[in-house]
């Protein structure tokens, strides 16, 4: 059995204080792993302390130790970015970790977190389960920002994870290759918010692992001062990015609800409201599969052609379920509200608005839902 490739990145600026103690704890914690292949990434921002040169030196202790620099300081997300692309291009890491270089990640945690990814896609070490914890002597700044940031995150996106801004977190190559953009919304603390987000909606296995997380004793924190807007910008901003596709989607429905109404206005004049009804709904609905296909769900990728036909076929099911739906909602109306033109339009639009909340549902999680990335790549 191939061992997998770990790298572990580690990025700095200004660290010369504490980036030996560091890397010596570190190496000591995985010298004892056997079952995975460990590297160390240190990514430098443009320190303008020793940092590089005290990694330099350790580097002819350690032989998996690396060192990759940046020409000017770009912040935080910009260095994981840039760092991880490296990782996986030319380092071929198969399993890449995210590592404070102030040893408030405790280096004992690499292994248990290793075990645990044996099974999982992506394993995040959580201050907030069961188990975990954060230093009582932070700030009020930090307090807020941390466990705040996180009731809101959890809030608007969604309530599976206890820690979204956790920055000790391990990940398989093929989840980051598939979900790594080409520039986070954030260059500082905040792309923690964003790559938890697109790794959750890649439908990643995401399994939270407990540690106690301790403030830095030697140096100076590098987090920002405008870290709570900065977070709560990104999150919004994810927010709006899922509901823009809800709102393509109900334009699309718009353009459904006037032929579905022109369809059955005009045979109304020739046939019973019953019978009206399924012929209009089933226009309607093959309107907006192929402009929700065109335009509304158009970034998922191509399918191969099983899966187009397994679409078709969820989508085929589907509709005969929409055409069944929208006839009974029209007979209930109907019987309890009366007949004629104005009542019925109104029965129509009512089920219309109802529908298109399991369009969307449908839509999104079925039938143009994205492929799960597979565990190893």
């Amino acid at each position: 059995m191939r061992i997998e490739k770990v790298v572990i990145i580690i990025p700095t600026y200004n660290e010369a204080q504490v980036i030996e103690e560091t890397l010596c704890e570190l190496f000591q914690a995985i010298s004892s792993i056997e079952d995975f292949e460990v590297h160390v990434l240190v990514f430098d921002s443009a320190s303008k302390d020793n940092t590089q040169a005290v990694v330099e030196r350790l580097q002819e202790k350690y032989d998996r130790l690396l060192l990759k620099t940046e020409p000017t300081k770009t912040g935080l997300g910009a260095a994981y970015l840039q760092a991880m692309r490296f990782a996986l291009t030319e380092l071929s890491a198969d399993i890449v970790i995210e590592f404070d270089a102030d040893l408030s990640h405790q280096p004992k945690y690499i292994a248990p977190m290793l075990e645990k990814i044996k099974n999982q896609d992506v394993v995040v070490g959580s201050r907030y389960v069961p188990g975990g914890c954060i230093p009582k002597e932070w700030g009020v700044h930090r307090k807020i920002l941390s466990v705040c940031g996180n009731y809101i995150a959890r809030f608007l996106l969604t309530p599976k994870y206890k820690d979204f801004t956790s920055g000790f977190r391990a990940t398989r190559r093929a989840l980051l290759e598939r979900v790594l953009p080409k520039q986070f919304l954030s260059n500082q603390y905040a792309y923690k918010l964003e790559l938890l987000w697109l790794l959750h909606k890649s439908r990643a296995n995401i399994c939270e692992l407990p540690i106690e997380f301790i403030d830095r004793q030697k140096g100076v924190s590098k987090l920002p001062a405008n870290s709570i807007i900065d977070s709560l910008r990104v999150l919004f901003t994810l927010r709006f990015h899922e509901l823009k596709a809800y709102f393509k989607m109900c334009l699309v429905g718009l353009s459904g609800f006037a032929i579905q109404g022109l369809i059955y206005n005009i045979l109304r004049q020739c046939m019973p409201p019953l019978m009206a009804a399924p012929f209009a709904v089933v226009a309607a609905i093959i309107n907006n599969f192929i402009l929700n296909n065109r335009f509304t769900f158009k970034q998922i990728p191509k399918a191969h052609r099983y899966e187009k036909i397994k679409s078709f076929g969820l989508f085929i099911g589907y509709s005969a379920l929409m055409v069944l739906f929208q006839s009974y909602w029209l007979h209930l109306g109907i019987k309890y509200l009366g007949e004629g033109y104005l009542k019925e339009n109104m029965i129509i639009f009512m089920g219309m608005v109802v529908g298109s909340f399991l369009n969307y549902m449908t839509y999104s999680r079925l039938i143009w839902r994205e492929k799960k990335a597979p565990i190893s790549g």
